[in-house]
């Protein structure tokens, strides 16, 4: 399955390709674009010594996390965000149809190509920002590896679950709940601690982006008991398995578009 995943990903690939300069010009404002975001903690630094005790580099590996996981989110998991458009042109139905798992083939439909350069820009900052902490390290470099893989399956499933809510709508109805939560999960670009105590509750267990990337970092800054990373792999273990309950559970109410 991981081959046949891959193998549709390069064809969407050579596909985009095929129209060069769009190609080129979407990864250079996936770039762009990112680097406008790290912008604001420089400036913002250039005043202020820290931030509820939080450094610049610090800032800057909160973005990184957040970066990575949303750039393979974007590049390997982009047909979730189809799912509206397929649930009410009735593509849907082909899903349902054939004899795969319509979990993965959702999962394996499309590609962002603006994900490639928002997850270069993570890959080649995250590297950095932990050499000049002082965590290029066996030990921070592994847990890295983890939270990324942790923050990625959490994204996706923050993503799946805001868009299967699409199959409860009439045919040519819309909701921007998964616009909604994705906004909303940008607030953990920064410390928890700069928020009020709803806005923690609301980043950490409804919209949990906390997970993707600000504990994470407190972990590895050693603020936060290293055996919160059990505590980070079962949040996304946990909202995966939401998700993707809620995901069939969806198909259950579905009506074809010819209903």
């Amino acid at each position: 399955m991981l081959k046949i995943f891959l193998g549709m990903k390069a064809q969407y690939i050579k596909t985009e390709m095929e129209y060069a300069a769009n190609f080129w010009l979407m990864l250079l404002s996936g770039v762009l674009t990112r680097l406008v975001s790290m912008a604001a903690p420089f400036v913002i630094y250039s005043n202020l010594p820290h931030i509820a005790g939080w450094k610049r580099d610090e800032i800057y590996l909160i973005l990184s996390f957040l970066f990575i996981a949303e750039g393979l989110c974007s590049v390997l998991f982009e047909g979730i965000w189809q799912m509206p458009t397929m649930v009410f042109n009735g593509k849907f139905d082909c899903i349902l149809a054939r004899p795969v798992s319509p979990l993965f083939q959702v999962l394996s439909y499309g590609m962002g190509l603006q994900g490639i350069s928002v997850f270069l820009v993570g890959a080649v900052s995250l590297p950095v920002f932990l050499s000049r902490l002082g965590l290029c390290h066996l030990w921070g470099v592994s847990m890295s590896l983890l939270f990324v893989l942790c923050g990625t399956l959490l994204c996706m499933s923050v993503y799946l679950l805001g868009n299967s809510v699409v199959f409860w709508f009439d045919a040519g109805g819309r909701t921007t709940l998964p616009y909604t939560l994705s906004e909303l999960g940008q607030y953990a670009k920064y410390p928890l601690e700069i928020y009020p105590g709803i806005m923690r509750f609301v980043l950490l267990f409804l919209v949990p982006y906390g997970f993707i990337c600000v504990v994470p970092v407190e972990i590895l800054r050693g603020s936060t008991a290293w055996p919160w990373c059990l505590g980070v792999a079962g949040v996304s273990a946990g909202f995966f398995l939401l998700a993707r309950a809620v995901f069939y559970r969806g198909i259950r109410h579905y009506e074809s578009a010819g209903m």
